[in-house]
């Protein structure tokens, strides 16, 4: 897969017995990718380096001699450098160890080859990179202009506080409204500053207003290895805030800003050398936010000038607000520093591999090329919809609040990563209570949800004035095909509409519902659609195995994969139902239609409402592509409209992800809203609604 960048990554994993670090190397640039693993453990002398801590180029030599000591590593790092020509490469150091390694300058780290530092150079993007499968997920979001919250806390009384035994410096509010107001030229940023304005619950009310980036100017502190953020109290008085208090309201947001950075406050020194003396103590609040969802922190990790502070600042914001990655604009404000002696101080924590902040909704590659074909196949009738959950989202909820719902209504003791893992949590259902009640608690949960919709709508909520009859039927799926039907009605891009609107023979689907055969009835003229399930399981008498028609666009087919609600235990739920349908899916392949098999195999394929993380997806996915004598011809492309909200690969991950499971196959995805896609599909097909 072309790319534009590169990839070194450093990782270090601590060896508690030893006390070294394991080193495992990765270098990766379009198709290549190289792994290395030095048998020699890395050792960081700790001692060493505090002792030339006043020492900016002594530091990084010491480090880059205990770094590089292996010839293992200096070799590969200098052939993927080699490897890397002039591509941007993203140099990521992963260490998984023991928080005082935190501490460790790592900026300083020098090429072993030009002994020039690192990350000053202009193709090298350093960041220290974090990630656990315990964290909280990173929210992806759309491009669009980013917006800023400013906090500037300027207790009245912060010269009462001596940390350390250092007097805290009145902060200069109109010295840092200048430097914001340079920084953020452009970004028409809220600030909070004056009287009471700089408090814990004032920031986290404007941060639920949806804020891309927190920049925080405050007096910081390290006592007991506790950070401490000198906020201010409604009256103006300093409010020392346990920062760990701050770390929890961010997380606990429904939208957490994407970057979060500490600025520092002035103390000693005159005019533009005026610099912060905290040390860096909010430089441990990296990780911690990380941990609550935060994609990218920047802190600084020592006592830097105002001067070097400001300059860094005005080209960080600018380089992000141009292309919205963090660790690209990084490398743009450190060389706007780099003549400074402090140039190494702002640090940048981040979990994202590409560095980008936001998503394009666009495929990954082939753009246009894509978007003709796709349109092209809709025209000639050689295209298959294969319908994910995501469709009903505006009406059921995602999978993954389900799953969540599910954790919180029984208290399951279920590891957050896993708490928006459908199969997972049910399958936890099932262990632990009756296997056949799990099928009956999906029929319970609907009923309440429904009904608190129906009981909470407001405004043009399309639950809001229901016949009661539909809610009290006992029967989900009247009240969902009501609301199904309002939402069509009132919006030409639903996206049951758009696709009910395609001139198909057949529809491939793992939803639950109805909505699509209710979309097809609607449509003028009429469809009227044919309904056939894949019978995986015993524990449904299934009525419509049998031989059907030649499926026609006025006739279509709607296979589903899953079950279907009307018939809760033939819904596929939880991770021994997913083994038990693969199981199905090759024994009686025999019972699937023939224009079914002709679908998946003969036509272009288009996936929509899909994450790629999720169980449907990948069983789904797998089980089409095993079907043999798969033709390789211009029909044979597959499209995957992934939705925003999968968290655990990128847009470039996801397509290599992809590729790696087809191989030489027409592979391509776009990372965007159902509706979004759709709309862009409707336009370049002239898809009448």
């Amino acid at each position: 897969m072309a790319t534009g960048f590169a990839d070194i990554e450093f990782g270090l994993v601590w060896d508690e017995t030893q006390e070294t670090f394991d080193v495992s190397l990765r270098f990766t640039k379009g198709n290549l990718d190289q792994l290395g693993h030095p048998k020699e453990p890395l050792t960081i002398d700790l001692d060493v380096l505090d002792g030339l801590v006043n020492n900016e180029r002594d530091y990084g030599v010491a480090l880059t001699e205990m770094v590089f000591r292996s010839d293992a590593v200096r070799q590969f790092y200098s052939h993927a450098r080699a490897a890397a020509a002039d591509v941007p490469v993203h140099f990521r150091i992963h260490i998984d160890g023991p928080a005082r390694f935190h501490d460790v300058r790592w900026e300083l780290l020098r090429d072993p080859d030009s002994r020039s530092p690192v990350a000053t150079s202009r193709n090298m993007l350093l960041s220290r990179y974090l990630s656990s499968p315990d964290w909280r997920p990173i929210q992806t979001v759309p491009a669009h202009d980013p917006r800023a919250l400013v906090v500037i806390a300027a207790p009245a009384d912060i010269g009462d506080y001596s940390p350390g035994g250092r007097s805290l410096a009145p902060v200069v509010v109109e010295d840092e409204l200048a430097r914001v107001r340079t920084a953020f030229a452009g970004y028409q940023p809220v600030v909070l500053q004056g009287r009471g304005q700089a408090t814990l619950n004032a920031i986290v009310d404007q941060l639920n207003r949806g804020f891309d980036v927190l920049y925080v100017v405050a007096h910081g502190a390290l006592p007991e290895d506790v950070p401490v953020l000198f906020l201010e109290k409604p009256d103006g008085t300093a409010d020392p805030v346990d920062a760990r208090r701050l770390v929890e309201r961010i997380g606990d947001l429904a939208r957490r800003p994407t970057i979060v950075v500490f600025g520092s406050c002035q103390s000693a020194g005159s005019g533009q050398e005026r610099r912060s003396d905290d040390g860096g103590a909010l430089v441990a609040l990296g990780p911690r936010l990380a941990a609550a969802g935060v994609a990218a922190v920047i802190a600084m990790q020592g006592n830097i000038t105002m001067r070097t502070s400001g300059e860094f600042a005005e080209a960080f914001f600018a380089a992000f607000a141009r292309d919205g990655v963090v660790d690209h604009a990084m490398a743009v404000a450190r060389d706007a520093v780099r003549d400074r002696a402090d140039w190494w101080v702002p640090v940048l924590f981040s979990r994202l591999r590409s560095g980008r902040t936001h998503y394009e909704a666009q495929f990954t590659e082939r753009a246009e090329e894509t978007w003709e074909d796709l349109a092209q196949m809709i025209r000639n009738q050689k295209f298959t919809p294969v319908l994910g959950p995501g469709l009903a989202d505006g009406i059921l909820g995602s999978r993954r609040e389900i799953a969540r719902r599910w954790v919180r209504r029984w208290q399951m003791p279920i590891v957050s990563h896993g708490q928006g893992n459908l199969a997972q949590v049910a399958q936890y259902l099932r262990v632990g209570r009756q296997p056949a009640r799990v099928s009956a608690y999906v029929h319970e949960y609907l009923q309440s949800e429904l009904r608190e919709r129906w009981e909470n709508a407001r405004g043009d909520d399309p639950f809001r004035d229901l016949p009661a009859d539909l809610i009290e039927s006992g029967e989900p799926q009247d009240a969902i095909v009501e609301v199904g039907r309002r939402l069509r009605e009132r919006d030409v891009g639903d996206p049951y509409r758009v696709v009910a609107c395609l001139p198909v023979r057949v529809y491939v689907t793992t939803g639950w519902t109805d909505l699509l055969q209710q979309a097809l009835l609607a449509v003028k003229p009429a469809k009227e659609p044919v309904t056939v399930c894949f019978p995986w399981t015993e524990r449904v008498d299934w009525d419509d195995v049998r031989p059907i028609e030649q499926p026609t666009v006025q006739r279509p087919l709607v296979y589903h994969l899953f079950g279907r609600l009307e018939d809760p235990d033939s819904l596929v739920l939880t991770e021994d139902d997913y083994f038990e349908w693969l199981t199905a899916w090759i024994d009686k392949k025999q019972v699937i239609p023939p224009v079914v098999r002709r679908a998946l195999t003969n036509s272009s394929m288009l996936f929509l409402g899909y994450q790629l993380d999720d169980w449907e997806f990948r069983v789904v996915f797998q089980s089409i592509k095993s079907f043999s004598g798969r033709t390789r011809d211009f029909y044979h492309h597959i499209g995957v409209q992934v939705r925003p909200e999968t968290s655990i690969v990128e847009p470039e991950a996801a397509q290599r992800y992809l590729e790696s499971y087809c191989g030489d196959d027409r592979v391509n995805i776009i990372w965007a809203d159902t509706q979004e896609f759709l709309a862009e599909l409707r336009s370049r097909a002239a898809i009448a609604s």
